[in-house]
Parts: C-alpha cells; sequence; structure tokens
C-alpha cells in the first residue's frame, strides 16, 4: 500500500504516460497526413496503415483497451473515477490511432531490421539494472535522497498483482518502445550525411554581395483582351506541370447555420419562476436555506464565505447591510438568474500559516497517539519528520501560509474556523492530518450566501421554431444547390463559405462537435444538398451544400481549368512584354533609356542580397528567377528580360562586392546536419500512406 500512495502522489507523471501522446508524437505531422492518398477499401473501415487496412471492429477493440488501461491507471493513483469527457476520449481516440500506426509502421521496421529488447535487456531496464529508465526513475525516486529507492521498486514488482500488474505490464512495453525508438534514431542519424558539395553549393551562394537595379513590366499593365490561347495551350500546361495540381482529400461547403437560442417566452418562463422561489425562501430559516437551494437550483450551492469586494456589484453594495436570513432580490447575469438568500456572517482571516502531519494508511492507528503526545508538548516538526508522509516532511510539517481556496475543503473549514493554537485532527481525500495553527492575519467580516441559479434554455417549443426555419431551407433546396441558393435568397439569408475540410477537422468554421456534418459531406455529391444536420450537442441546426470534393491525388484538369488559364494568360502576357522589352532595349545605352521608353521607373534595391537571400527587398512577392538571374550576372551588363511572378524585369548588377557576414563552413555543415534530422522516419511514414476515416465515425 505504502507504494500505491507513493505513485498516486505521482498521478500527473503516469497519467500523461499511459495516454501515451507525448511518447508517439515525433510518428507523423500534419504534413505527413496532407500527403496521404484518399482510398477507401469500405465505408465501415478506420482507414489504411501501409497497405493494411484498419477494421472499425479492429480500431474499437483496441480503443476499449486504452480506456480500461487509463481507468485502472487513474484510479491507481488518485482512488477516484476518471473523467470521461471529450477532451479524454478525443485523448483516447488518438492515442489509439498511433498504436496502430506504430504497429503496422514502426514496430514492422524494426522488426525487418532486427532490433528487439531482450527480456534480460528489459529487466534491467526496470529492475535491476545500474541504468533505469528514465520513466522507472521518475516514479521511484524518493523525495528525500533524490536516489531511486530500490527496495520499493523491489517490493513492488514482487507483490504486485491485480490492477498494479496490468499498469506495470504497458510500463514495460513503454519502456521497451521508448528502447527501441533510441536506437532507431541513433541509425537515423548517422544515415544523415553532409557531403562537401552541399557545403560548398551555400558557400558559393552567400559569399558576395550584390547591389541592382531594375525596371518592371508588370502583367496588369496588359488588358486580357491583347491575349488569346487555345485549348491545346491548357492541356499543354496541365500536362507539364501536374504536379502543381497535387491535392490533399478535402471539402468545401456552403451553409446555413441555425443556433438555437432562448426564446422571449423562455425568459419570460424563468423569471415566474424566480418569482415563485423568492416567496417560498422568505419564509425560510437560515438553516433550511441550503436543503431548498439544493432543491430547486440548476448549479450546486456555494457554501464559500465572501468579504466586500467578491462578490458581484449588484449584491456587494447592499448584502453588508443586511441581516442573516434575509432574502435579496433575484438578478440577471447573461442568461442566468440569481436568488440569494444570507446564511449568515462570519469574522475569518484572509490566510492563515499552520503545520500538519498526513499519515499514510498504514500509520492511521497511530494518529491519536501521536495527538496525545503533541498535546504534552513533544515535537511537532520531529513528529512530522517521523510520521508524515507528503512533501512537506522535510521542513517538519510547515505549510506556510495560505488561503482557504487553496487547501480541499475540511481542511480550509478546521483551519480558518479555529483560533489561533488550536490543535486538531482533520479527515480528507489524501487521509488523516494532525494540523496546528500556527498564526492567522487580516481579519475581515464574510458572508455566506445560498444562491438559487436558474439558466435560461431553450424550451421544445423554441428548438422546433428554430427546426423548422432550417427544415423549409433544406426541403426548398433538396434538388440541388442552385435551388438551395435561391431558397437562401428568398428568406434573406446569405451562405457561408467553407474551404478545404478534411475527414478530420473537428470543427467547421466556429461550431463545435461537427461530425455528423462532416460524415454528410464524405458521404455526399457535389452539388447536393443535406437536410437537417445537428451540431455542437444538438444546440444548432445546419443546412449545408457540397460546392466541392477533392481526393487525394492530381486534380482533373476540368477542376482546376480556371486556375490553369490565368497561368496561360500570363505566359502569354510574359511573351507579348518580353518581345516589348527587347525592343526597347536594341539601341538603349542605358536601363534609364529603356525606362524611358517603356514609360516606367528604375528601382535601386536596397539592401544588398545574395544567391542565398529569401527575398528582394523592394519586392512583395517572391521572384526567384530574378533572383537567381541578378546574382549569376556580371557587373555593369545590361540584362535580357526575365519573365518573374509578377511581371517582366529587366535589371543592371550595379555592384558585387564580398559578403563579411557569411558563414564558415563548418557552420554550413552543422546547420544541414540538424534539418536532415528525422530523414528515415519522414521516408518511413510517407511510405506508409496513411488514410484516416476516423472523421466518418466520431
Amino acid at each position: 500500500m505504502t507504494t500505491l500512495e507513493t505513485l498516486r502522489t505521482k498521478a500527473g507523471v503516469f497519467v500523461s504516460i499511459v495516454i501515451g501522446i507525448a511518447l508517439l508524437a515525433f510518428i507523423i505531422n500534419a504534413d505527413t497526413l496532407a500527403t496521404a492518398r484518399a482510398i477507401f477499401s469500405s465505408a465501415d473501415d478506420m482507414g489504411k496503415i501501409a497497405g493494411n487496412t484498419i477494421s472499425r471492429e479492429e480500431f474499437e477493440n483496441m480503443l476499449e483497451y486504452n480506456t480500461e488501461l487509463y481507468k485502472i491507471s487513474y484510479s491507481m493513483y488518485s482512488q477516484e473515477t476518471p473523467p470521461m469527457n471529450d477532451r479524454v476520449n478525443e485523448s483516447l481516440r488518438n492515442k489509439t490511432w498511433q498504436d496502430l500506426i506504430s504497429k503496422y509502421v514502426r514496430d514492422t521496421e524494426y522488426q525487418k531490421i532486427g532490433l528487439a529488447v531482450s527480456e534480460t535487456e528489459l529487466t534491467d531496464l526496470t529492475v535491476t539494472g545500474t541504468n533505469l529508465s528514465p520513466i522507472i526513475t521518475q516514479i521511484f525516486t524518493n523525495p528525500e535522497t533524490g536516489t531511486v529507492d530500490r527496495s520499493q521498486l523491489q517490493n513492488f514488482v514482487t507483490n504486485m498483482d491485480g490492477i498494479a500488474k496490468i499498469w506495470w505490464i504497458d510500463l514495460e512495453k513503454q519502456i521497451t518502445d521508448e528502447q527501441l525508438f533510441s536506437r532507431y534514431s541513433q541509425l537515423d542519424a548517422k544515415s544523415n550525411y553532409v557531403n562537401s558539395l552541399d557545403v560548398e553549393h551555400i558557400l558559393n551562394g552567400e559569399k558576395n554581395n550584390i547591389e541592382f537595379s531594375y525596371i518592371l513590366k508588370d502583367y496588369a499593365s496588359t488588358p486580357d483582351s491583347l491575349i488569346s490561347y487555345r485549348e491545346a495551350d491548357i492541356k499543354d500546361y496541365y500536362n507539364k506541370n501536374k504536379q502543381k495540381y497535387k491535392t490533399t482529400r478535402s471539402r468545401d461547403i456552403e451553409f446555413i447555420a441555425f443556433t438555437v437560442t432562448p426564446s422571449a417566452n423562455d425568459y419570460e418562463k424563468v423569471m415566474y419562476k424566480m418569482e415563485e422561489l423568492q416567496t417560498k425562501m422568505d419564509t425560510l430559516a437560515p438553516s433550511a436555506m441550503y436543503p431548498f437551494v439544493r432543491r430547486n437550483s440548476d448549479v450546486a450551492p456555494d457554501s464559500l464565505y465572501y468579504k466586500k469586494g467578491e462578490l458581484p456589484a449588484v449584491l456587494d453594495s447592499v448584502v453588508f447591510n443586511r441581516k442573516a436570513g434575509e432574502v435579496l432580490p433575484y438578478y440577471q447575469e447573461g442568461d442566468t438568474y440569481n436568488l440569494a438568500g444570507i446564511v449568515g456572517f462570519r469574522t475569518m482571516p484572509d490566510s492563515v500559516k499552520a503545520d500538519h502531519i498526513l499519515f499514510s494508511p498504514e500509520n492511521t492507528s497511530k494518529v491519536d497517539s501521536v495527538f496525545d503526545l503533541l498535546k504534552k508538548g513533544a515535537s511537532f516538526a520531529e513528529l512530522a519528520k517521523q510520521f508524515g508522509t507528503d512533501g512537506t516532511v522535510a521542513n517538519g510539517g510547515e505549510l506556510g501560509w495560505f488561503t482557504f481556496k487553496s487547501m480541499v475543503r475540511p481542511f480550509s473549514d478546521s483551519c480558518f474556523f479555529k483560533p489561533v493554537g488550536s490543535l486538531m485532527k482533520v479527515k480528507t481525500q489524501h487521509g488523516m492530518h494532525i494540523v496546528k495553527i500556527r498564526d492567522a492575519k487580516l481579519y475581515n467580516n464574510r458572508v455566506q450566501l445560498a444562491t438559487v441559479k436558474k439558466t435560461v434554455t431553450p424550451s421544445q417549443g423554441t428548438y422546433q421554431t428554430f427546426y423548422a426555419q432550417a427544415n423549409k431551407i433544406a426541403a426548398q433546396g433538396k434538388d440541388g444547390i442552385t435551388k438551395f441558393r435561391a431558397a437562401c435568397a428568398e428568406e434573406g439569408l446569405q451562405p457561408r463559405l467553407e474551404n478545404n475540410i478534411s475527414l478530420e477537422s473537428k470543427t467547421v468554421a466556429q461550431y463545435q462537435k461537427v461530425s455528423n456534418l462532416i460524415r454528410w459531406m464524405y458521404e455526399a455529391k457535389e452539388g447536393d444538398v443535406s437536410g437537417v444536420l445537428e451540431i455542437d450537442d444538438k444546440q444548432t441546426y445546419i443546412v449545408a451544400a457540397l460546392v466541392a470534393a477533392r481526393e487525394s491525388g492530381i486534380s482533373p484538369v476540368e477542376k482546376v481549368r480556371n486556375r490553369i488559364v490565368l497561368e496561360v494568360v500570363k505566359n502569354k502576357k510574359a511573351e507579348y512584354l518580353i518581345a516589348q522589352i527587347s525592343d526597347a532595349r536594341k539601341d538603349a545605352s542605358s536601363i534609364d533609356e529603356v525606362a524611358t521608353k517603356l514609360g516606367v521607373s528604375v528601382t535601386s534595391v536596397s539592401p544588398a542580397i545574395n544567391f542565398n537571400s529569401s527575398y528582394i527587398p523592394t519586392l512583395r512577392t517572391t521572384e526567384y528567377k530574378l533572383l537567381g538571374a541578378v546574382t549569376s550576372s556580371s557587373e555593369n551588363q545590361l540584362s535580357e528580360p526575365v519573365a518573374g511572378e509578377s511581371g517582366v524585369y529587366l535589371y543592371l548588377v550595379t555592384s558585387i562586392a564580398e559578403n563579411p557576414q557569411a558563414q564558415t563552413p563548418e557552420a554550413i555543415k552543422s546547420r544541414l546536419e540538424s534539418n536532415n534530422y528525422s530523414t528515415l522516419y519522414r521516408l518511413l511514414y510517407e511510405k506508409a500512406d496513411i488514410v484516416d476515416n476516423r472523421g466518418r465515425f466520431y
């Protein structure tokens, strides 16, 4: 039991280990997921990993195991029922997916190359070795000595059973994973080699700083009416630039959302209820107020004592002039109505200074005898060092100064409601304490209130009203997106456009819990209009039209035609402007003369640039073609026209000088080695071709 108590004091460490997200975070990043191909083997599959179809049954079985392990671990550390909220459930689903990735990608790779951890090695890492796993040392280190308590560790391993054994088996798996990952990472690091040509390329790119001037004829200056193109031009551009149109699986939708909010009638009903409750509460004695609140409030009563300045202004200005038993007029805060009755007043300190001894479950039988020794004058500090089991042992049980809210309620009630010098026994969820109050300061008058809180929520009739509005749009738009838009216009509504929604998305615009919407859009066809969908825990009704559906891969030419036309037109304009600038350049003796002929100005670039510069300071776009041309030119030679992203350029290099801030070869090599880290893992997971369909189910 002592060992389990020690483990419970380190709950934060263990719960994070059990969830395991941190350990596996290196596996796959957003960029890798974004490049995964979308190939569905079945509408019921969770996805694919390295060619292995992940069935829903396999995922759910592993999720159930991880969930039970989480519950076991949580109860071990805290002796409380674990929270199973949305955040925890999402973490468990993420861990399960990462476990499957590990199984089919990482573990498979380890087996292929023969990486393994033997039973002997695992025992050394967890129990007997001189270099224990960091996970073990973190758990079993004695806070007083700062070293691993070997006897406690051995005792735990020898006597563990039940939930402790299940936890230990999972811990061994984590330690094995950590060891294998470390070895594979070493192989990864050794596989990264930066050769001298890489270093020389960067060195040459930044050794000179270059100053130049240029003129620009931008594409916007040429009317589209001067440009003509053929269908063959579009197909030719597409065939040469298909990689530009590589997409990931995503959807675009237009939608109308109806968020359900309380009606005026809903507010009126709560106001009538508050008036009824106030009439009843006015007749109650202070001792009956808390039971009344527990029966009638939407929120459990707060029994804290408040000083002036800590209450809402509407109460703070009047309550300290009233008497116990009085009920104040109800007031509104947002969607909540509040009715407060005065239970009583008490003079209390702001802070208390105390010492305590926390007894372990095995030593609770000694509480009375230790208490008697203290009453007879024994040293509190010495007995705290002998019997205490928390972090205050080394300080003789000193807690220092603390406020009422900083301690658990039974402990604070004892310390703040008793006079200085009191010695008492207190039971909390942490165990049995002996407490001695050393000092108190800043006494003031405080009030205790029993407050009924009633929140205005939409009635069934209100929900029906909002649903009817949404259903009208859905019914009129059921024949397609054109009808949907017309129905919205008729009602004076403007559909909202949301682009690039992935199957893994957990939100759409500002809306949460959108699994119904995500599922629909990945089952619908372009142009389809949904029925009424419930999102945000049924707080919002939504009607959506699927504008575009993209699957991973190269988009067909029809899907990207408009984008291609823009590029084709730009290239045609570039040809037109190159001819125009070349003609102006023929007999010109300077860049200024060319600028005069073309009706443009000359721009000087400052500060100087080099080949490794990320941009040209005077330009709003990154003109890599211009940057490359300028940094490979000779001084004082008028260039040929260069077609860039914004227009066509003509330039003149005016100065080439040595760069005083150029890096050393050693610094360049070190940076390249750092950038190449984890190359093996990146390649491994790109090759795994991971498809995540969980968004269809959660």
